[in-house]
Protein backbone atom coordinates (compact mmCIF):
# COMPACT_ATOMS: atom_id res chain seq x y z
CA UNK A 1 0.00 0.00 0.00
CA UNK A 2 1.17 3.39 -0.96
CA UNK A 3 1.76 5.85 2.12
CA UNK A 4 0.26 9.20 2.05
CA UNK A 5 3.41 11.06 1.61
CA UNK A 6 4.53 8.79 -1.53
CA UNK A 7 0.97 9.71 -2.86
CA UNK A 8 1.76 13.56 -2.99
CA UNK A 9 5.30 13.20 -4.64
CA UNK A 10 4.31 10.31 -7.01
CA UNK A 11 1.29 12.54 -8.33
CA UNK A 12 2.15 13.08 -12.37
CA UNK A 13 0.90 15.96 -14.47
CA UNK A 14 -2.38 15.54 -16.23
CA UNK A 15 -4.34 17.12 -18.69
CA UNK A 16 -6.73 19.76 -16.87
CA UNK A 17 -4.30 20.42 -14.19
CA UNK A 18 -3.52 23.38 -13.17
CA UNK A 19 0.12 24.61 -12.41
CA UNK A 20 2.14 27.41 -11.37
CA UNK A 21 5.31 28.16 -13.60
CA UNK A 22 8.38 30.08 -12.05
CA UNK A 23 12.12 30.42 -12.05
CA UNK A 24 15.13 30.31 -14.57
CA UNK A 25 18.77 30.55 -15.28
CA UNK A 26 18.56 33.89 -14.01
CA UNK A 27 17.67 35.48 -10.45
CA UNK A 28 15.18 37.73 -12.62
CA UNK A 29 14.32 35.41 -15.30
CA UNK A 30 13.26 37.59 -18.11
CA UNK A 31 10.87 35.22 -19.67
CA UNK A 32 8.27 35.69 -16.35
CA UNK A 33 8.03 39.75 -17.47
CA UNK A 34 8.65 41.08 -14.24
CA UNK A 35 6.24 38.60 -12.26
CA UNK A 36 7.40 35.82 -9.42
CA UNK A 37 5.00 33.15 -11.26
CA UNK A 38 2.62 32.31 -14.19
CA UNK A 39 -0.06 29.75 -14.42
CA UNK A 40 -2.12 27.88 -16.38
CA UNK A 41 -3.44 24.94 -17.25
CA UNK A 42 -2.43 21.77 -18.98
CA UNK A 43 -4.48 21.72 -22.23
CA UNK A 44 -2.32 18.15 -23.98
CA UNK A 45 1.00 16.29 -24.30
CA UNK A 46 2.52 16.02 -27.36
CA UNK A 47 5.46 14.20 -28.88
CA UNK A 48 8.52 15.61 -26.95
CA UNK A 49 12.37 15.69 -27.71
CA UNK A 50 13.22 12.61 -25.43
CA UNK A 51 11.31 9.67 -24.22
CA UNK A 52 8.82 11.93 -22.41
CA UNK A 53 6.13 13.88 -23.87
CA UNK A 54 5.88 17.56 -24.06
CA UNK A 55 3.03 19.09 -21.90
CA UNK A 56 1.39 21.86 -23.37
CA UNK A 57 -0.05 24.86 -21.05
CA UNK A 58 -2.53 27.44 -21.65
CA UNK A 59 -1.82 30.36 -19.47
CA UNK A 60 -4.11 32.39 -17.71
CA UNK A 61 -2.73 35.47 -19.33
CA UNK A 62 -0.56 36.27 -22.10
CA UNK A 63 3.00 36.84 -22.38
CA UNK A 64 5.62 38.54 -24.52
CA UNK A 65 9.00 37.53 -24.99
CA UNK A 66 11.65 38.37 -27.62
CA UNK A 67 8.76 39.80 -29.67
CA UNK A 68 6.40 37.15 -29.38
CA UNK A 69 3.14 37.70 -26.88
CA UNK A 70 1.22 34.69 -26.56
CA UNK A 71 -0.48 32.35 -23.68
CA UNK A 72 0.74 28.83 -25.44
CA UNK A 73 3.61 27.12 -23.71
CA UNK A 74 5.11 24.22 -23.99
CA UNK A 75 7.28 22.47 -21.58
CA UNK A 76 10.15 20.20 -22.06
CA UNK A 77 11.95 18.28 -19.29
CA UNK A 78 15.56 19.38 -18.51
CA UNK A 79 16.67 16.50 -17.63
CA UNK A 80 17.05 12.87 -18.92
CA UNK A 81 15.02 10.15 -17.11
CA UNK A 82 12.55 12.87 -15.52
CA UNK A 83 8.99 12.11 -15.55
CA UNK A 84 6.14 14.29 -15.40
CA UNK A 85 5.52 14.33 -11.43
CA UNK A 86 4.25 16.91 -8.88
CA UNK A 87 7.20 19.29 -9.66
CA UNK A 88 10.14 19.11 -12.09
CA UNK A 89 12.38 21.49 -14.00
CA UNK A 90 11.64 22.33 -17.73
CA UNK A 91 12.26 23.90 -20.76
CA UNK A 92 10.39 26.67 -22.13
CA UNK A 93 8.68 27.41 -25.69
CA UNK A 94 6.31 30.47 -26.32
CA UNK A 95 4.20 29.85 -29.04
CA UNK A 96 1.52 32.23 -30.38
CA UNK A 97 -0.08 29.49 -31.75
CA UNK A 98 -1.37 25.62 -30.95
CA UNK A 99 1.37 23.70 -31.57
CA UNK A 100 1.19 20.14 -33.39
CA UNK A 101 1.60 17.11 -32.05
CA UNK A 102 4.74 16.56 -33.66
CA UNK A 103 8.13 16.53 -32.22
CA UNK A 104 10.12 20.31 -31.87
CA UNK A 105 12.07 19.56 -35.03
CA UNK A 106 9.07 18.28 -36.98
CA UNK A 107 6.58 21.32 -36.33
CA UNK A 108 6.00 25.30 -36.80
CA UNK A 109 8.57 26.50 -33.49
CA UNK A 110 8.02 29.20 -31.13
CA UNK A 111 10.60 31.30 -29.04
CA UNK A 112 12.88 29.53 -26.30
CA UNK A 113 12.25 31.61 -23.43
CA UNK A 114 13.99 29.30 -20.94
CA UNK A 115 15.82 26.28 -19.89
CA UNK A 116 15.39 26.26 -16.59
CA UNK A 117 12.09 26.78 -15.15
CA UNK A 118 9.86 24.76 -12.79
CA UNK A 119 6.37 24.11 -12.58
CA UNK A 120 4.09 22.49 -9.48
CA UNK A 121 1.09 21.22 -10.08
CA UNK A 122 -1.63 23.59 -7.82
Amino acid sequence: MMSFLSAIFCRHLHVGDRLRLYGGYDMEPRWLNGKETLTGKCVAFIKGQNKQPAAVVELDEPISFEGVTGKTVVLELRYVGAFWTKSEVVHVELCNFVPEDKAWKDRAQGVWAESHASYAIL
